[in-house]
């Protein structure tokens, strides 16, 4: 009976498929790239009854973890909790607690590559980027490191773009006894310079899995580790402060992992379970097994998508090439490679129009666009009234706050949509006496 329901759940899934109409149908920016594997994963997983984190939970901590070239991962319930897992893992591990600690982080960036940062209670030192690859400057970050109390870097991979100083970085804040968080929830499967994946030269790697990304649990994300110690306080910190690991089924086990479950945890010569013992001051941060089902599926077609999202992305960019005069485009630093998040596009101030135009002209046409997340953080007014010492001019990250917005690449974008874009494309700049170069 499950098998007839699954295959009846993959009948319905292929029957879904849409066609594509110019001017009615909606080019995404972004969706995830689904088919009836996810959904009968997802529903063989519930009809299991089995929704606590289990086997394949733990499967795909240890297939993402070896994607990040770490040794062990945390599956949370959002990219966001994935850093503040991060860093509070590395607080715990790095910090005495009568030091006011600084950590270096870009302006420009998603709130909540920032935000653990001020909610942990560490200085962020801000610095800015360059247009075009949206790394961090090297000179503000150099000088930024010069300060005796900055313990750690922590900054998101842009759009995919690999931050090419990563292995620098690394070894400099080392060097200070400190740690480097990579947020790489834009850049899933990108290579630094010298061909590894990004993840690889930090302590702690993390991801989202929001439908937005590369790949998609729904909602989710991971924490990636460097050492085993730091895993297992990150797992403590998702379960409330739990002392104890067990996982799946050996919950239900009378003897647990350690098989010492009830014992004298708490010195008190009385018997207490080790499952209600709490180390820490913790979170419930948890996702479910299903979804984690979703996430190997996924998994499994991660290569491909790589694949779809550098085509579309050079596609995309043969096009924007003609009217290169009025934007700059995006590039990656020499050596490096991009698994693209999206298409960033920043107006230059000699063209004839602003952000709004485009956009504008692009949402009515049924194109969706993106802003480059919050632009310069500090610009908005949850952050404009904080204490912060601005040391470092951040004169892109605000042009990026006026100036720059992302059309998609995600593999749900067809050669027949870019068709109809490029010509709503052309139409605006006919509107606008843009001429491409062609036509010089």
């Amino acid at each position: 009976m499950k098998q007839q329901i699954l295959n009846l759940v993959g009948e319905y899934i292929d029957t879904q498929e849409k066609k594509f109409i110019p001017g009615e149908s909606i080019v995404q920016y972004s969706g995830p790239t689904l088919d009836k594997n996810e959904f009968q994963a997802i529903i063989s997983t519930v009809l299991d009854g089995w929704f606590g984190l289990g086997k394949q939970a733990s499967e795909f901590e240890n297939q993402v973890a070896k994607r990040l070239n770490k040794q062990g991962s945390v599956y949370v319930n959002s990219g966001s909790s994935a850093n503040l897992m991060a860093l509070e893992t590395m607080k715990e591990i790095y910090c005495e607690e009568d030091i006011k600690y600084k950590i270096i982080t870009t302006a420009a960036s998603f709130p909540t590559t920032v935000n653990p940062i001020i909610q942990l209670g560490f200085e962020p030192i801000f610095v800015d980027v360059e247009l075009g690859t949206y790394n961090l400057l090297e000179e503000q970050v150099l000088d930024a490191l010069k300060d005796e109390n900055v313990i750690g870097i922590m900054y998101a991979h842009p759009l995919g773009i690999p931050v090419k100083n990563t292995k620098m970085y690394y070894e400099l804040i080392k060097e200070k006894n400190g740690f480097l968080i990579e947020d790489c929830c834009d850049a899933l499967d990108s290579t630094y310079e010298n061909g590894e994946l990004v993840g690889t030269y930090s302590d702690v790697a993390t991801l989202s899995f929001y439908a937005a990304h590369h790949i998609t649990t729904g909602e989710g994300g991971i924490v990636a580790f460097s050492d085993k110690k730091a895993e297992n306080i990150s797992r403590s910190y998702r379960d409330w402060g739990r002392a104890c690991f067990c996982s799946g089924k050996e919950v239900l086990s009378s003897k647990g992992a350690c098989k010492k479950r009830f014992s004298d945890w708490l010195g008190t010569g009385v018997i207490t379970d080790h499952r209600y013992v709490y180390d820490r001051i913790g979170y419930n941060l948890k996702p479910l097994e299903l979804q984690a089902s979703m996430g190997l599926e996924q998994l499994k077609k991660l290569d491909n998508l790589t694949i779809r999202r550098k085509e579309n992305f050079n596609f995309l960019h043969n096009f924007m090439k003609q009217y290169s005069e009025y934007f700059i485009l995006p590039e990656k630093p020499d050596g490096t490679d991009a698994s693209w998040f999206s298409y960033p596009i920043t107006i230059k101030s000699n063209a004839p129009f602003v952000r709004a135009d485009i956009v504008t002209f692009l949402e009515k046409n049924n194109i969706q666009t993106r802003n480059f997340f919050a632009g310069n953080l500090l610009d908005h007014p949850a952050y404009k009234n904080m204490d912060f010492n601005i040391k470092y001019s951040l004169k892109n990250s605000s042009i990026i706050t006026t100036n720059t917005f992302m059309l998609g690449v995600w593999p749900g974008i067809t050669e027949e949509m870019y068709a109809y874009m490029f010509d709503v494309m052309n139409q605006f700049f006919n509107l606008y006496k843009v001429k491409n170069k062609g036509e010089e």
